[in-house]
């Protein structure tokens, strides 16, 4: 799905609660605890970089599960920055919360 499709979804309230939710439960899946803040503003930039502040800290202290993380959530490799987007984790928050909000985009449009 292009950039410029997702682009109504990222101010809708709803899908982005959803996708907070769906990245929270892949993430649970592989032992990640990921966390989003309540009281915040529901926004993709928000979750962005929430996301990113917490994969700066896994790519630090795990870095070897980070490849098996991405494969697991579904994240297409040749969209991956280098060093599997740990030296620019706002970049690789950018590609994952995008990859989630498809998912949920697909879920609502082909279950409904």
């Amino acid at each position: 799905m292009k950039e410029e499709m997702l682009e109504k979804y990222r101010y809708d309230l709803a899908y982005l609660r959803e996708m907070s939710v769906q990245a929270e439960k892949d993430f649970g899946r592989f032992g990640y605890t990921l966390l989003f803040k309540e009281g915040l503003p529901v926004s993709f930039e928000n979750y962005r970089m929430q996301l990113a502040e917490q994969l700066n800290h896994w790519c630090k202290k795990e870095y070897d599960r980070i490849p098996s993380l991405l494969y697991h959530i579904d994240l297409p490799e040749h969209l991956l920055p280098a060093g599997y987007g740990c030296k620019d984790t706002g970049r690789l928050a950018e590609l994952i919360l995008q990859r989630e909000l498809i998912k949920v985009i697909l879920r609502k449009h082909y279950l409904s």
